[in-house]
């Protein structure tokens, strides 16, 4: 039996480890509607979050970050979104 985490749903850490990644800088489109798009198109598609970089030398205050296992929904992913 598998223990689920209803408060924190992040995939494991080492899972994401062996992800591809793809930064998303902030967006007139909301991280909402861009996961949608990658569940309907990316069948790879693991995990997305905002990552917080307002205290590091970045320009912008929050990143998005998409997760994939296939580097091909990785690829069609950052270009459909870059």
């Amino acid at each position: 039996m598998m223990h689920v985490n209803n408060y924190n749903l992040t995939p494991p850490q080492e899972l994401l480890d062996q992800c591809h990644q793809v930064l998303l800088p902030d967006s007139e489109e909301p991280i909402w509607r861009i996961k949608k798009w990658a569940r309907a198109h990316c069948q790879s598609f693991v995990w997305a979050e905002l990552i917080d970089t307002s205290d590091v030398s970045y320009d912008y205050d929050s990143v998005s970050a998409f997760y994939f296992t296939e580097e091909s929904d990785k690829i069609m992913f950052a270009l459909k979104w870059k």
